[in-house]
């Protein structure tokens, strides 16, 4: 008995220690994004201007995009009829079969009035340092306005910026407040994770040949209807 009393002892100590561990690299890891994103968001609103506005995916169901992610495609939307960005990069995971949110995302873009030749789609944006590595490496952005809710904005320019890419983050957040709040008990972890991929170097899982943003939008499109219209 004595000595199962000290086992869970010893576990109990080992646990706390782990998490006061586990807390002082999260803090720390925010830390660092939030200093390094602060003077880098802006509202939606913002007389700001890239030559791209990466839109990051959220929650599809099938067709139908969340609340959260209508939030973002409106806010993207008035960057580009207000000439604020010429490009749309929508970036988000369609890493497998019945599920795809870049396609869902650009439907709703043309739907309200975008061309597909200024759209590409990055298919592989399966989290936002994929999103943003791929951002530079595969469709050589070099310069962009950020796209998301203002929890997420930290981490995503913070990305961003360790991929090379000169980055402002618009907030998509509407007057009224985001539908997608709830997200950010994650934040802390993320911003740990986040960290951990940028000193780790991390590749992202899929990377592929390039497709420059400044050039034609099909050899992103996967959709035979798609492919149909291009040269």
């Amino acid at each position: 008995m004595q000595r199962w009393r000290t086992l869970v002892k010893r576990l109990a100590i080992t646990g706390v220690i782990a998490g006061v561990l586990v807390a002082a690299l999260a803090w720390g890891a925010r830390s660092w994004v939030s200093g390094s994103s602060r003077g880098h968001i802006v509202d939606r609103d913002a007389e700001v201007r890239a030559g791209t506005a990466i839109v990051l995916g959220c929650r599809v169901n099938g067709e139908e995009v969340s609340g959260c992610l209508e939030e973002r495609l409106e806010t993207a939307l008035g960057l580009y009829t207000t000439g604020r960005v010429q490009r749309l990069l929508l970036s988000g995971d369609h890493g497998r079969k019945g599920y795809d949110e870049v396609n869902a995302m650009m439907d709703w873009l043309v739907a309200h009035g975008v061309p597909k030749a200024h759209i590409f789609l990055d298919h592989a944006g399966f989290d936002t340092h994929d999103s943003m590595v791929r951002a530079r490496v595969v469709y050589q952005v070099n310069d962009a306005l950020v796209v998301s809710q203002g929890f997420h904005l930290p981490r995503a320019v913070f990305l961003a910026q360790q991929a090379g890419i000169e980055v402002t983050g618009v907030r998509a957040d509407p007057p009224q407040g985001s539908v997608c709040g709830g997200s950010r008990w994650r934040e802390p972890l993320a911003c740990l994770k986040a960290c951990a991929d940028v000193l780790a170097g991390s590749a992202p899982r899929f990377l592929g040949p390039p497709i420059p943003i400044t050039g034609d939008p099909c050899a992103s499109y996967d959709r035979p209807e798609d492919l149909a219209g291009c040269r």
